[in-house]
């Protein structure tokens, strides 16, 4: 068993009964158990956590975990391949985050960039404006990296040829940082061997004549 209960890294009929134990006899933060467990397994056991979440929403106290709350929706919709609910789920944590500026996190290059890689062509729109009014909250190399790599990609797919490129290049620069430039966080927020392919394609932009 996990030393924290909420925290349990796999699944099974006796893991869940304990989890379940632990959180009736848990009286102040029930809400947030229920996030952070479905959070640490959205992407290995999807409809576990979905259910954990649909549990949490009909039972919460308060709205403080909702935004925690759906992007263990996002995972869990990610990890099943469901694109069309995770895009929604993705534009519920930016509304919340549009009224409660201090719930931010960073799904406002998340959401733009899975559009951008996935080619979802009915939210181009969407995402651009996503993108343009969040360009002041940039702040680790991988966020700048996704910011830059979004604009590329789908201005590329809107054969916006000069803005393709320079926001190609602009990813690119981003990729090639390796400290973060926080004094004591100095490889947080990097852009990692995992977004070799997403490189690859933004080069063949930037080189493209």
């Amino acid at each position: 068993m996990a030393d924290d209960w909420f925290r349990f890294r796999t699944w099974s009929p006796q893991i869940e009964e304990e989890f379940f134990r632990r959180l009736a006899r848990s009286r102040s933060q029930r809400d947030q158990y229920l996030v952070i467990q479905a959070l640490t397994i959205a992407s290995t056991f999807p409809d576990v956590a979905l259910k954990l979440i649909d549990q949490y929403f009909a039972t919460k106290e308060n709205d403080f975990e909702d935004v925690r709350a759906l992007s263990a929706r996002v995972h869990a919709y990610l990890a099943q391949d469901s694109l069309d609910k995770a895009v929604a789920a993705m534009k519920e944590v930016l509304e919340i985050e549009r009224q409660r500026p201090s719930h931010r996190t960073n799904m406002y290059v998340e959401y733009p960039y899975l559009v951008a890689t996935k080619k979802i062509e009915s939210e181009y729109a969407t995402a651009l404006a996503t993108l343009a009014e969040r360009v002041g909250d940039l702040r680790f190399p991988l966020d700048i990296f996704k910011w830059h790599a979004a604009m590329s990609i789908i201005h590329a797919e809107l054969k916006d040829v000069e803005r393709s490129k320079r926001h190609a290049g602009e990813a690119l620069d981003a990729a090639e940082i390796k400290k973060s430039g926080f004094r004591f966080h100095q490889n947080l927020g990097l852009v990692g061997a995992e977004y070799r392919a997403t490189v690859a394609g933004l080069r063949k932009i930037y080189l493209r004549r």
